[in-house]
């Protein structure tokens, strides 16, 4: 009986780790938003990409801390700790295509449309850990 006490308790939703992902989340949320501004000809340009830089490293830190919760608290349910991994992987990806781009536009071509499946993986995540 105390397995299935341990595996259920491992599998449940921590709360430590779906306060940081709902704050990547929002992160992830907020990165379309400050790119709108920026990208739609914003006469405040300079402060916007900054925001939406600086923005992007704190979401990058909230996915790691994230991570490291599914790994303490969440070892029992695979699909959240491949989930919360994935979206660090990802936002690193994403992190490192967006200094890019200042060097080459070719990089827009895959920062864009990952963006929207890091938003799609940010919605499915914490829906996925309360299921659990």
């Amino acid at each position: 009986m105390a397995d299935a006490t341990t595996t259920t308790a491992a599998r449940r939703a921590h709360p430590a780790h779906s306060a940081l992902v709902g704050l990547a989340s929002l992160g992830v949320l907020l990165q379309g938003v400050w790119a709108g501004l920026f990208m739609g000809g914003s006469d405040d340009y300079g402060t916007w990409a900054s925001v939406h830089q600086h923005g992007g490293e704190a979401t990058v830190l909230l996915a790691f801390l994230a991570t490291v919760a599914a790994f303490v608290w969440l070892r029992g349910n695979r699909p959240v700790l491949i989930g919360t991994t994935l979206l660090f992987v990802l936002l690193v990806i994403e992190l490192l295509l967006g200094m890019a781009i200042d060097g080459t536009r070719t990089a827009v071509v895959v920062h864009v449309p990952l963006a929207m499946l890091l938003l799609a993986l940010a919605v499915w995540l914490p829906t996925a850990a309360r299921r659990a």
